[in-house]
């Protein structure tokens, strides 16, 4: 079951869709099966998206909220809508991205899983 909340799905949409693009774009180019056997190209595109989940993390959860004042007790709320995905702020998201790239690209040298 995935739990996301706002546009906190990008996590997983984002990494996809370039993965997919990129792959057929070097499967067309290096030959059949390139992306899906190489030891660097994965990881690398998996650091790119990375970086663009952070990008448009922060954009997305830095809008300012609206702000409304109770009219009890005069005291200010500020409404925010909050981006995230199984309770982990989509900026965030991008650390794990990069840490499964850095282990996928550890694991295809070899140097663990022998």
């Amino acid at each position: 079951m995935l739990v996301w909340k706002g546009w906190g799905i990008l996590a997983l949409i984002i990494p996809l869709v370039i993965s997919l693009s990129v792959g057929s774009a070097l499967d067309s180019y290096y030959g059949e099966y390139f992306y899906k056997n190489s030891a660097w190209a994965m990881p690398l595109v998996l650091g790119i998206s990375s970086v663009v989940v952070f990008i448009v993390g922060y954009k997305i959860n830095s809008k300012p909220g609206k702000i409304v004042i109770d009219p009890e007790n005069n005291e200010q709320i500020e409404l925010k809508t909050t981006h995230s995905m199984f309770w982990i702020p989509l900026q965030y998201w991008s650390v794990i991205i990069l840490a499964i790239a850095i282990w996928m690209y550890i694991a295809n040298i070899e140097l663990i899983y022998k």
